[in-house]
């Protein structure tokens, strides 16, 4: 009897020792798995009966530092936001160039007011308008270039975001499967490391996108949630986000108005309150939305914000000069003179004059053709005076026509002849008169200075909305996205003569226009000299005063100062979440040295073991032989 307890004993060393140098095998070839934790095989004493009788597998087991494996899933979510911070600011950092950088807008705006300034020295010189309006239409494409793509990594970050969602979905039901498969294995006394390590690795995948909490249960199962305390995985039963992403971005697409949220559970029409849009606020996935929402929309309104100065300074300027097209004829098909870039919905509403405007028509050589006219200072309304510049240029033998098209003022001239606007303004103001009008439907009427100004008559730039179809300008039309759209008014393109150089002069009935007048070109050289006011931009820089090519340096040392703060937080971040790693590898990682010499003991007490064997079946041989 002692003799089979003896060998039970033998047989029970033989079949532990064989399964602890399995373990010790699987632990070597895993030695350069990323993510495989070490795995521990734990033996103990088999007794029978208040007997020993051999030993026995208690578990097989991973040692890892379970705080530790918390601190890294976290660190992991903080390094994810700060990758993904980095690269779009770096990406919109590179749009700018840098500060020394001829491809910087500051540089383009300054290239402008050079070739500005060059006409204004030499008004008479055609070569020094024609690179004038090249410089103008480089600017504008400068700017169009810019907002364009910011939309288009708003576009970009859009898209992350829906493949970010299908991975986070992919990898809670990894999570489920592998909770139902630990419960089972559990359940049945087998091991289940290896189905964990699995399990950290999509816990990892889903922690590099956002923020969770979790916890494991009796069962061994693990239950994640949200930050705000969302369930996400609860055993086997996981929950699922859904996304619809915006295939193609403008600056008008802003959540949650025309951006979809991140539902949770929506279904097919996602109430409100499962949006956790708002909820997610770092890990790649709150990058993502921040940039998209945040950060590039913060780029469009200070590019937005640059554009309209520049176009609304420039063209109150530019309305003063006397350059404006020749006719080409009056007929329906024939091009506008002048076509206003403001919309007058309401032509009957109060208008008033705060000076007297002069209306005089000039012939190729710059000389009234017929003596002027002028409407008077004080209350009037738009259709009003439509009429009298519409008698004015109808006046025998016929020198136009001007009326209403799309709500915008359209004056058509005979060929060979120019219409140019003097306003009679106080010297504070430049000559400009005082415009009110109500021109936003407020209720509120607005000033606004220059009356070829106000109606856009002879804008150098144009801005068109986004939507609306109106050309958006100072209290008309969405100002949203128009640095995307800044144009130089085509018949200045097809014709640099028509750049603004000079002004009406002379004293009525007897006003000229010279071919050698300056004053408005150097007027709107000085205009990129002059300091104007900019407000303030959420998550932007602050109020200023400034000049164009100063709030384009602004805009380029704000960027540059945050990405490199993003680039720093990187760099830290990293370094952090490495040396992390690093002390769960020592502590969760295989060691080899340590392999091979678990590997000696238990292949020697396999060894010792077979032996026993052995020595009782040689005893066993003898009492058969007697």
């Amino acid at each position: 009897m002692s003799l089979n307890v003896a060998l039970f004993n033998a047989l029970s060393g033989l079949q532990v020792n064989q399964t602890a140098l399995q373990v010790t095998s699987n632990n070597v070839a895993n030695v350069n798995t990323p993510d495989y934790a070490r795995k521990i095989h734990d033996q103990q004493n088999r007794v029978l009966g208040g007997v020993g009788a051999g030993v026995e597998t208690a578990q097989i087991v991973r040692r890892i530092d379970q705080f530790l494996r918390r601190d890294l899933m976290k660190e992991t979510t903080v390094l994810g936001n700060t990758q993904t911070r980095a690269d779009y600011l770096n990406r919109m950092q590179s749009m700018f160039g840098s500060l020394g950088n001829n491809n910087a807008l500051g540089n383009s705006i300054s290239d402008l007011a050079v070739a500005i300034e060059n006409v204004a020295n030499s008004p008479e010189v055609a070569a020094h308008r024609f690179d004038a309006v090249n410089e103008a239409v480089e600017m504008a494409q400068y700017f169009n270039d810019m907002g364009t793509q910011v939309q288009q990594y708003r576009t970009q970050a859009d898209a992350e975001i829906s493949a970010a969602v299908t991975t986070i979905n992919t990898e809670l039901q990894v999570v489920s499967d592998l909770n139902a498969q630990i419960a089972n294995n559990l359940l049945q006394g087998r091991p289940v490391g290896d189905l964990q390590d699995r399990r950290d690795v999509a816990v990892k995948t889903i922690s590099e996108y956002m923020d969770l909490q979790e916890f494991t249960d009796s069962y061994g199962q693990i239950r994640l949630f949200t930050a705000a305390g969302r369930s996400l995985v609860s055993g086997t039963t996981v929950s699922t986000l859904s996304f619809t992403e915006t295939p193609y971005m403008t600056a008008n697409e802003t959540y949650p108005a025309t951006i979809s949220g991140i539902y949770l559970n929506g279904g097919a029409v996602p109430p409100p309150s499962s949006d956790i849009t708002g909820e997610v606020t770092t890990g790649k996935l709150g990058a993502l939305i921040e940039m998209r929402d945040r950060a590039l929309p913060a780029m469009t309104e200070q590019l937005d914000q640059l554009a309209a100065q520049l176009r609304d300074e420039v063209n109150r300027v530019h309305n003063r000069g006397a350059n404006t097209p020749f006719g080409l004829g009056t007929a329906a098909g024939d091009a506008a003179a002048m076509y206003g870039s403001r919309s007058i919905t309401t032509p009957g509403d109060p208008l008033t004059l705060g000076s007297d405007v002069t209306f005089a028509i000039l012939d190729a050589s710059g000389n009234a053709v017929i003596a002027p006219m002028t409407i008077a200072a004080g209350a009037t309304t738009p259709a009003a005076i439509l009429a009298a510049i519409d008698g004015h240029l109808t006046t025998a033998p016929g020198y136009g026509t001007a009326a209403w098209n799309n709500s915008r003022m359209e004056i058509k001239l005979e060929p060979g002849y120019r219409l140019a606007i003097l306003d009679n303004g106080p010297a504070a103001d430049l000559g400009d008169a005082t415009i009110t009008f109500d021109a936003d439907g407020d209720t509120v009427s607005e000033n606004y200075l220059g009356f070829s100004n106000f109606f856009g008559l002879n804008d150098m730039f144009e801005t068109p909305a986004l939507a609306g179809g109106v050309l958006a300008m100072e209290n008309q039309g969405s100002g949203v996205g128009i640095s995307s759209t800044m144009q130089v008014r085509q018949s200045i393109i097809d014709d640099p003569s028509y750049l603004s150089r000079g002004m009406l002069r002379g004293t009525p009935p007897t006003l000229t226009l010279g071919v050698g007048d300056n004053e408005i070109a150097q007027q709107l050289a000085n205009a990129f000299g002059e300091n104007f006011s900019y407000n303030s931009v959420a998550a932007g820089p602050s109020a200023t005063s400034t000049t164009f090519s100063g709030y384009a340096g602004v805009i380029l040392s704000f960027n540059a100062s945050i990405t490199s703060a993003a680039d720093d937080a990187q760099e830290f971040q990293t370094f952090f979440f490495q040396d992390l790693q690093a002390k769960f590898q020592s502590e969760a990682g295989v060691n080899l040295d340590e392999e091979l010499a678990n590997m000696t003991i238990f292949l020697n007490a396999y060894n010792a073991s077979a032996r026993l064997v052995q020595a009782v079946d040689e005893m066993l041989e003898t009492l058969l032989n007697l």
